[in-house]
């Protein structure tokens, strides 16, 4: 061991070296300290950029199978930010000026602290196509010794729980005191993220509906915290089964117990608890109006980005750049350009995995986007999945604007539409099933099955039989740039309005078979 370490006290590294300099030089006559049979090239080496700054590695080395490894050596938390500006300006010179290979360069990061800069380096890991390792360096008496450090798992998951409560209110005075107690009980767990979306009727709606709707929405909870919740509620996190969604049993745990009112002191929430899903958020919209979202827990101070519109799309889950943890099984929506590659590519898979229910809807909109060549348009990407034809019909009976499973393509350039395609189901207008009962047990298994259809977002069951045996098939139309309409014309073009009002008996008797085991809306939005 150098005689250096023999010192003198109060140095700045380790108590054993004066600088990073000397640090540095011990590394170089100890360089298998950070990994045996590395080749020491230079210390110091100089990465010239001749259209602008260059670099200065403090280390340059070579392992056995031919990578180049740029070692850089802190002893401050401080330098986070100047360490990753550093090692992306090695590689990207690397690449550039020596012509390496990407994969064939590793960065090595040697500091004594890591409180801030293990978070920073493991992001910069996961973004460049290259080996990163971070090595702790500690003292063991006169010895200098480097431990490896594990990458935080940079988890780039939905942030949204799919696990929200939806709880109705006759009354606005008793949820008034529910957010107070709501407001009280987060305080016991200051980290965790909640909204609480709270919803007024909208004037125009019906005077049955419940006036005052309000929603829980929790966010992703980091893993280090989970300890702290089991401390708080009492018992470990997974046991409050069954789970609305599994993979998200700490933020299901901490929502539960902070929502957990005694049913003693809020009886309005016993009698209005469900369990909300984007979907029933989808059907509540046209009748309320969003009052406020009241932020619990750990929201940032100053928060530009998650303003309430934000956050109620969120909620609704109908694009998949919103970070949601389930999307919406009913609805989808999103507007994107080609010009940004990783959104454009997320957005446009999402939506052919959402109508792949149908497969020529998805070889038609797939062979659509793929002739999109402009990269400074705009594309909206809409479509919305029924799933369920009789009670399409059963709403088409009581309002016009009822609709079945369809979506659309449109494609514009500075708000100027341009041209666009749409999928839809028709009527041939001819086929109609002789009896509803009986239509209702082949394709749904039963009255109540079929009910229940209705109203859940998870059932996996597909029902598009009762497409072919109602005779409504596929079409399509593409809008032109010179405004014309091209549309698949070897079918008949009726729609579910035509089917109902060709056959009403049989709609009405659609509407009576559902409605024997109870009232069933007829609010299209639902």
């Amino acid at each position: 061991m150098s005689d250096r370490l023999d010192g003198i006290p109060n140095k700045q590294v380790l108590d054993l070296f004066a600088n990073e300099a000397e640090f540095r030089d011990f590394l170089v006559a100890n360089l298998d300290l950070v990994e045996p049979g590395l080749e020491f090239l230079e210390k110091e080496h100089v990465i010239e950029n001749p259209n602008g700054s260059g670099g200065r590695v403090d280390i340059l080395a070579r392992d056995p199978y031919g990578h180049i490894l740029c070692i850089e050596i802190k002893r401050s938390d401080s330098s986070a930010r100047s360490t990753l500006n550093e090692l992306s300006k090695y590689v990207a010179l690397l690449v550039e000026r020596d012509q390496l290979p990407q994969h064939n360069i590793r960065c090595v990061v040697v500091s004594t602290h890591w409180k801030e800069l293990l978070l920073p380096l493991s992001y910069f890991a996961h973004f460049v196509n290259v080996q990163v390792t971070a090595l702790q360096a500690v003292r063991d008496g006169d010895q200098v010794l480097l431990e490896p450090l594990t990458m935080t798992d940079i988890k780039f998951l939905p942030q949204l729980s799919p696990d929200m409560d939806l709880i109705w209110f006759d009354a606005e005075e008793p949820r008034l005191r529910f957010v107070d107690f709501l407001k009280a009980r987060s305080a016991r767990l200051p980290f965790v993220r909640l909204a609480l979306l709270i919803f007024k009727r909208c004037p125009e709606a019906s005077a049955s509906l419940a006036p005052y709707p309000m929603m829980i929405c929790v966010w992703r909870i980091k893993d280090g915290l989970h300890d702290k919740i089991e401390e708080v509620i009492g018992k470990p996190i997974g046991q409050d089964w069954p789970y609305a969604a599994r993979g998200w049993e700490p933020e299901a745990d901490a929502k539960n117990w902070i929502d957990d009112a005694p049913f003693i002191d809020f009886p309005e929430v016993a009698k209005g608890w469900t369990h909300g899903t984007p979907e029933k958020l989808s059907s509540l919209l046209p009748n309320y109006g969003l009052q406020e979202v009241v932020r619990l827990g750990g929201w940032p101070k100053s928060d530009l980005i998650n303003d309430d519109k934000r956050i109620l799309e969120m909620a609704q889950a109908t694009s998949p750049l919103l970070g949601a943890g389930r999307p919406s099984r009913h609805r989808f929506h999103a507007t994107v350009t080609p010009r940004i590659a990783p959104s454009w590519q997320t957005a446009t898979a999402s939506f052919l995995d959402f109508i792949s229910f149908e497969e020529l809807w998805k070889e038609q909109a797939a062979a659509y986007l793929d002739q999109i060549v402009e990269s400074d348009v705009s594309v909206e990407l809409h479509a919305w999945d029924k799933k369920h034809l009789v009670f399409a019909i059963h709403q088409a009976r009581f309002h016009e604007e009822a609709m079945y499973s369809f979506f659309k393509i449109a494609i514009s350039r500075n708000g100027t539409l341009l041209r666009a395609m749409r999928g839809m189901y028709v009527w041939d207008g001819v086929t109609c099933p002789p009896s509803a009962s009986e239509l209702v047990h082949t394709v749904y298994g039963g009255i109540m099955h079929a009910r229940v259809a209705i109203g859940s977002a998870v059932d996996d069951a597909r029902y598009e039989p009762a497409n072919g045996l109602h005779g409504f098939v596929s079409a399509f139309d593409w809008l032109d740039e010179d405004g014309s309409v091209r549309s698949t014309r070897s079918i008949a073009r009726y729609s579910l309005r035509d089917f109902v009002a060709s056959n009403p008996d049989y709609s009405a008797a659609i509407s009576d078979t559902l409605e024997q085991v109870g009232h069933l809306p007829t609010d299209p939005s639902s």
